[in-house]
């Protein structure tokens, strides 16, 4: 039997459930290890922008008042955080640092 139909038996012997929870773990695990690169406000605005945490979306506006901020700077701080979850290849070293700071590259 090859890895082939080793992966196909897999995945054909579980459920759609199964799937979809395996599929959203994965994700809220690349999610998780990409917001950990962004500084506290990149990450809080994004989450706050998208109901990452309560699942309920905020405007700008709603943001920055939340915040203390103006409208301009949580533009400016969602506009950084949105290029680093838009270039994850760049990240992964990022990643790895963080994770083993000791190690030699």
């Amino acid at each position: 039997m090859g890895i082939t139909s080793f992966c196909s038996g897999i995945k054909s012997s579980m459920n759609p459930a199964q799937t979809d929870s395996l599929y959203a773990q994965q994700v809220k695990k690349k999610l998780t290890a990409i917001l950990e690169l962004m500084d506290e406000m990149q990450r809080r605005v994004l989450q706050m922008r998208l109901g990452l945490v309560d699942g309920h979306e905020m405007s700008v506006d709603e943001v920055a008042f939340t915040l203390g901020k103006s409208p301009q700077q949580i533009r400016i701080w969602e506009e950084e955080a949105l290029r680093i979850m838009h270039h994850p290849e760049l990240s992964c070293h990022k990643i790895y640092r963080k994770r083993y700071p000791l190690s030699v590259f």
